[in-house]
């Protein structure tokens, strides 16, 4: 399926009935429903107005529970928290620099988002609604992964061709 606008981020939902994927410049995330092997087209969740308005959503994470949606920005910044049964934007942080993905960590307490722009890792309680960590890592730090125990972040930095592996509870 072509997507008009985009540049990454993609997130199924935990029932796998839903595929969600950034709109780009667009500034909104498309909902596209799984039917019989097809990706359809849903639903749209809006972030802001259309470019030239600065927003660009990145990586997307999902608290299926919490019916919450995660997204990172690389124009304005920014990670944006979305009520998925209202769809409106119900909380916006600034990040400081360019954001390239997010990542909930098992217990869903703690959102990892790697800040491209700014050469490391934040640490985002999901209940307080900010952010409460940093952790410096390589340069251009984009894609992440948790080990399965969730106990190490490991982060591809692209300016340096490296991977950090992180300690999530010592933060190090």
């Amino acid at each position: 399926i072509d997507i008009p606008k985009s540049w990454l981020g993609l997130k199924f939902s935990a029932d796998e009935k839903f595929l969600y994927a950034s709109g780009g410049n667009d500034n909104w995330i498309l909902k596209y429903a799984i039917i019989s092997n097809k990706l359809i087209l849903k639903d749209s969740i809006k972030l802001g107005d259309k470019w030239p308005i600065k927003i660009s959503p990145a990586g997307i994470e999902l608290d299926d529970a919490k019916q919450t949606m995660y997204v990172v920005t690389k124009e304005n910044n920014s990670l944006y928290m979305v009520d998925l049964k209202t769809k409106h934007v119900v909380n916006v942080t600034n990040l400081g620099a360019e954001a390239y993905t997010c990542l909930l960590s098992p217990d869903k307490k703690e959102l990892y988002i790697s800040l491209w722009g700014g050469d490391k890792i934040l640490v985002y309680n999901t209940s307080l609604k900010k952010i409460t960590d940093s952790v410096s890592v390589g340069d251009n730090p984009n894609d992440i992964c948790l080990s399965k125990n969730g106990t190490y972040l490991y982060v591809c930095n692209a300016n340096d061709n490296s991977v950090s592996v992180l300690n999530i509870k010592k933060r190090k």
